[in-house]
């Protein structure tokens, strides 16, 4: 009997362990999307929240050779998703020729491509929150690793933080400082460190 009440309690605890941290990430709504997105209001809400650029990506999915070859070779790679969740909004605006879209989805996609000028797929467009273009490019030989430094400059130019730098973000600590300090010292004297 003692067990049974043990293992009861134990099972309660458990259960309102769960539901405050369900409730705690309610409350903060900052929990972000996984995976692409094909709402672009969605996309701009979650790049406000989580204060990340856009990484808008028109393709033809089911037709566009080099729309198939960009996901295979980057988009799908565990080097661009590992970067994309720490510092992308995904959105895909698909144009296929053979799979079913919303009507919704159509119209949106659409008029997404006459405002940014999209003339050819794929076509990457990095946005911000507003929509505002802060960068633009395309298939990008070399794989996933090659590509994720293509975007991060891209990134760096249009000013946006990108979230693996030490200093983006998080706070340093002493040691990182320090040899945060001697690096930029080193740059002045033109030293390698």
């Amino acid at each position: 009997m003692k067990r049974k009440i043990g293992m009861m309690l134990v099972c309660l605890i458990a259960a309102c362990g769960q539901a405050q941290s369900w409730l705690q990430k309610k409350e903060q709504g900052t929990e972000k999307a996984k995976g692409w997105l094909e709402n672009f209001e969605q996309a701009k809400q979650e790049a406000a929240t989580h204060k990340q650029p856009i990484f808008a990506f028109f393709t033809g999915s089911d037709w566009c050779g080099w729309c198939v070859r960009l996901r295979k070779e980057v988009l799908d790679q565990k080097d661009f998703l590992a970067f994309a969740e720490k510092n992308l909004i995904l959105f895909e605006a698909d144009f296929p020729r053979g799979k079913r879209q919303s009507d919704a989805v159509k119209k949106q996609n659409g008029e997404l491509a006459g405002q940014y000028g999209i003339r050819g797929y794929p076509t990457v467009v990095l946005l911000d929150a507003q929509g505002k273009a802060l960068g633009r490019t395309g298939y990008q030989e070399g794989g996933a690793e090659a590509y994720v430094r293509h975007l991060k400059e891209l990134l760096d130019k249009a000013g946006v933080p990108v979230g693996d730098k030490p200093d983006a973000g998080k706070t340093l600590t002493p040691y990182e400082k320090m040899k945060s300090g001697q690096r930029a010292q080193n740059a002045e004297r033109g030293t390698k460190p």
